[in-house]
C-alpha cells in the first residue's frame, strides 16, 4: 500500500478533527463508548456517500469497463456525497440513541472544514484536483474552509453559551461551504465537462445544499405548535 501526500494529510485532517471532538463529547452530550459508536457509523457513512457520488457522476467508467466497483474502490470519491451520506447516518443514529443531532452537529461546524482544509493543502502537494491556468485551487479552499471553521467555532461558542439556537452553526457551515465551492468550481481543472445552464454538478448540489439549510432554518426558528 503506498502512502501519498494527499493521504496523509487527509489522515491528519481526520485526526485532528477527532482528536478535537474527542475532547468535547461531553458538550455533545455522548459518553466515550456512544461517541466512539458515532465515530465510526458518521465514518462509514460519509466514505459510502462518497463513493456513489462518484459512480453516480462516472457511471461511464464502470460501463465501459475502466473501473470497477471493488476492485478500483479506492478510486474516486465525491466530497458533497461524503457529507449527505455521513449527515444521513448522523440523523439515523441520533434517533436510534435518543440525542439531539443537532447538538452533536454543530461541533462538526467547526470540524469539518478544518479536518477538509487539511486535506485540500495535501491535494495542492499531490497535485490532485488542480486548478485552470495555474491556479492552485485547492489553497483557495482551504484558505476558505480555515475561515468557515473560525466562523463555526465562534457560532458554536454562541450556542453553548444559549444565545444562538441548536443546529444554528451546522447550518452556517453548511451554507459557507456550499457558496465557497460554487465560487471555486468554475476554476477547478478536474471536474467533469457537463453543464446545465451552465452550471456544473458540483454547482447543482452546492445549491441544493443552501436550499435544505435554509428549509431547515426556517424550520428550526418556528414557534412550536400549540
Amino acid at each position: 500500500m503506498n502512502v501519498t501526500l494527499w493521504g496523509a494529510f487527509a489522515a491528519g485532517g481526520c485526526l485532528v478533527s477527532v482528536a478535537w471532538l474527542e475532547r468535547h463529547k461531553s458538550a455533545m452530550g455522548l459518553s466515550e463508548n456512544v461517541f466512539w459508536a458515532a465515530m465510526w457509523t458518521l465514518l462509514i457513512g460519509g466514505v459510502v456517500g462518497a463513493k456513489i457520488g462518484f459512480v453516480v457522476l462516472g457511471w461511464q467508467h464502470y460501463a465501459r469497463g475502466e473501473l470497477e466497483l471493488w476492485g478500483d474502490f479506492d478510486t474516486g470519491f465525491v466530497f458533497f456525497g461524503g457529507l449527505i451520506g455521513a449527515s444521513l447516518c448522523g440523523i439515523v443514529f441520533a434517533r436510534v440513541r435518543g440525542l439531539r443531532f443537532a447538538r452533536g452537529a454543530d461541533h462538526f461546524a467547526v470540524t469539518i472544514p478544518l479536518g477538509h482544509a487539511i486535506g485540500r493543502i495535501g491535494c495542492y502537494f499531490q497535485g490532485c484536483c488542480h486548478g485552470i491556468d495555474g491556479h492552485p485551487v485547492q489553497l483557495y479552499e482551504a484558505i476558505g474552509l480555515f475561515g468557515i471553521a473560525y466562523l463555526g467555532k465562534c457560532r458554536l461558542s454562541r450556542v453553548l453559551a444559549g444565545d444562538a439556537v441548536e443546529g444554528s452553526a451546522f447550518r452556517l457551515y453548511l451554507v459557507a461551504y456550499a457558496l465557497l465551492r460554487f465560487a471555486l468550481d468554475p476554476l477547478r481543472g478536474d471536474g467533469r465537462p457537463e453543464r446545465y445552464i451552465g452550471l456544473s454538478y458540483p454547482q447543482f448540489t452546492a445549491l441544493a445544499i443552501i436550499g435544505c439549510a435554509l428549509a431547515w432554518h426556517y424550520h428550526a426558528n418556528q414557534p412550536p405548535a400549540r
